[in-house]
């Protein structure tokens, strides 16, 4: 093609159009207005509003201005608080298959569906029975999730989410001695890190000095220690919690006991080692007649170790959701077992927060779930009395904003009334 013709044809081409980026998406809100909006961490609104911005908490308090083309939805007489959060949960959407627990979640499983009309809305989610984490073994698949029944948006929120130093207390002394050694060598590690830190900030580094790294195990004990992720370690009784507490002093890492029920033989311990712990109000345990120190179970564990400064969440006997078992004993029924606690002495706020702000604590996730705050995820539920009241219903539960539960359009509880 000749130059002249070339620049015949580039005349003729029609100009191209300028590609524009389509428009941002306008914002859905929605309004629950005129509940007693129960926020956990900032007080009680009385016939609060809560905004909802797409999938987060906009706005929260007694004089809120609403966008134009808000839905607006009326709880007058109910009370709102931030979803519960189940510290520990099986089933709930777990899958079976080996690997990361997200590979194999069921967003359809029927017990999403219990734990949404229970007020759940996320909870730390084990599949399988649960493996030491140790020399030669490999954590138990877990995650914090959501009850996003129906969709895998957003469900996983955080994976892992724990380790478990089971060994610890039921393993050998080999077992104990390998995990010890790990530590040591973890914290020498990150004081290298911190060593070759300050050096490279006052350039004394060595000519192509690479910053350390940390071999395999030790790196997961490295993310320990640093508070990367939770420790988890079983401790029922007052040796297992002392085993625990041993390790805990020694290290200085984020510890979560679970299934704590001889916690009240210990407060003061616990309460200067910042263990976080997991309680059963109901668990029995007889005690040691032969022995002369305090032991077994009471039902006034929670208010001592409140007392003593001590953080803790609440379980019910199962960590499950379903139709069968038996009745009350089961995730289905959280804010029960926290108001068994109240029966020996805790008072409703931490009893509150034991299934909402202090249980997202322990999972990890408090800067987006277990309170209402602005900014936070839209995890709402919505109640027709006292939580801790045995007669007391779940009227609506959103997760992300959605409506995931409606118990008028409900099958199991829709014909149940109030008595006024």
């Amino acid at each position: 093609m000749s130059f002249l013709l070339a620049v015949l044809v580039l005349a003729q081409e029609p100009p191209k159009k300028e590609e524009t980026a389509p428009p941002p998406k306008k914002p859905a809100y929605a309004a629950l207005v005129g509940g007693d909006v129960h926020t956990v961490t900032r007080g009680v609104h009385r016939g609060g509003t809560v905004l909802l911005r797409d999938s987060k908490i906009h706005r929260v308090g007694t004089a809120v201005e609403l966008p134009e083309g808000t839905v607006r939805i009326d709880v007058s007489g109910k009370r709102v608080l931030p979803g519960f959060v189940a510290v520990s949960a099986r089933g709930l959407g777990a899958g079976t298959a080996a690997g990361k627990l997200a590979d194999s979640i069921d967003p359809f499983q029927e017990s999403i569906k219990v734990a949404l009309a229970a007020g759940i809305t996320s909870a730390h989610l084990e599949a399988g029975g649960g493996a030491f984490f140790g020399p030669g073994s490999a954590a138990a698949s877990n995650a914090v999730v959501k009850m996003t029944y129906g969709s895998l948006d957003g469900m996983v929120i955080l994976e892992p989410a724990s380790v478990s130093l089971a060994s610890w207390v039921n393993g050998s002394s080999s077992e104990r001695y390998d995990i010890r050694e790990n530590f040591r060598k973890a914290r020498d590690f990150i004081e290298a890190e911190r060593d070759f830190e300050r050096r490279r900030a006052d350039n004394r580094l060595k000519p192509n000095e690479a910053p350390p790294k940390a071999p395999a195990p030790v790196d997961r004990y490295v993310r320990q220690i640093k508070g990367e992720v939770v420790t988890r370690i079983p401790a029922a009784g007052t040796e297992q919690i002392r085993k625990a507490l041993e390790l805990v002093g020694e290290f200085r890492f984020k510890a979560v006991l679970t299934g704590v029920v001889e916690g009240w033989t210990l407060p003061d311990e616990l309460g200067l080692a910042r263990a976080y712990c997991v309680l059963t109000p109901r668990a029995k345990l007889h005690a040691d007649r032969s022995s002369n120190r305090p032991s077994g179970s009471s039902i006034e564990q929670a208010a001592i170790l409140r007392k003593a400064g001590v953080k803790f969440a609440i379980l019910p006997p199962s960590p499950t959701a379903g139709t069968g078992g038996i009745a009350g004993r089961d995730l289905g029924y959280l804010p029960m077992e926290a108001a068994f606690a109240i029966k020996g002495g805790l008072d409703p706020q931490t009893a509150l927060e034991a299934i909402t702000i202090t249980a997202a604590e322990i999972c990890g996730v408090d800067a987006r779930l277990g309170s209402i705050e602005e900014g936070k995820d839209a995890d709402l539920v919505v109640l027709d009395g006292d939580p801790f009241d045995f007669r007391t219903l779940v009227d609506l539960t959103f997760v992300d904003g959605k409506l995931m539960y409606d118990r008028s359009k409900a099958g199991s509880f829709r014909h149940l009334k109030r008595e006024k």
